[in-house]
């Protein structure tokens, strides 16, 4: 276990948003900047969340972080360890499972409609992603893999014009992100071998096709098969 150390950015973050809104509860302030620590990766279960180590750092009182910890230990996102620390949760198995089911049934329906409804801007957000995509089939960099694969499927959510999509997809972000960090844990350059994650390129790509010809059942159908790949690399997580 090693000891989660704040950023700068985090911390000019907090501060910026306390000089420019006075009346901002700085726990949720704290929170949010946390929640986007965890999404992002630099947050992962190996490190210990100290709380007067995290108030002494952002020169503030114990009882905001104390809130913010508390509200994310009660969202499921930390639990407590021993003594005063708490963690980022890990990802289950039977989590995972949930996770891919909720996609499955999110996911090729967005696809459907963002087909219907995409704008030549997020045609064009996607195809530049997919040169990313295009450049990590080479470099097999997870991390980089991780990001460009959340951005290229949160376009497409929020292509589908669907509030009530977006909202569900938005509900899973967490979990979803948390297993992509667990995933850069391990094995990574098998994992992308094993489970097809090498040429990440060509499955974003057909969907994208579906989406710029505005092929809606086909696009729903990419989307089944891009993340069917999810199933194969959730066995690496099971204990």
């Amino acid at each position: 276990m090693t000891e989660y150390v704040l950023s700068e950015e985090f911390k000019s973050n907090v501060q910026q948003e306390m000089e420019s809104n006075p009346f901002a509860v700085l726990s949720r302030l704290i929170y949010q900047e946390l929640y986007q620590e965890v999404i992002e990766g630099h947050l992962l279960p190996e490190h210990k969340i100290i709380e007067s180590k995290i108030a002494k750092e952002l020169n503030v009182s114990r009882s905001p972080v104390k809130v913010a910890l508390s509200d994310m230990v009660d969202e499921g996102i930390f639990f407590r360890g021993v003594g005063k620390t708490v963690h980022v949760k890990p990802i289950s198995y039977e989590e995972c499972l949930w996770i891919y089911e909720a996609r499955m049934t999110l996911e090729p329906k967005a696809a459907y409609q963002a087909a219907k409804r995409i704008k030549p801007a997020e045609l064009q957000q996607l195809m530049e992603l997919i040169s990313k995509f295009e450049e990590i089939d080479n470099t097999m960099d997870q991390r980089e893999y991780t990001r460009t694969d959340k951005q290229f499927h949160e376009i497409i959510i929020k292509a589908s014009r669907n509030p009530y999509l977006v909202s569900m997809y938005k509900s899973i972000e967490c979990p979803l992100a948390c297993y992509r960090n667990q995933l850069n844990q391990l094995a990574y350059e098998e994992c992308f071998q094993q489970h097809d994650m090498g040429s990440g390129s060509e499955h974003h790509k057909a969907i994208f096709n579906m989406l710029k010809n505005h092929l809606p059942l086909l696009a729903e159908d990419e989307m089944r098969n891009d993340i069917q790949r999810m199933y194969g690399t959730m066995s690496r997580l099971r204990k």
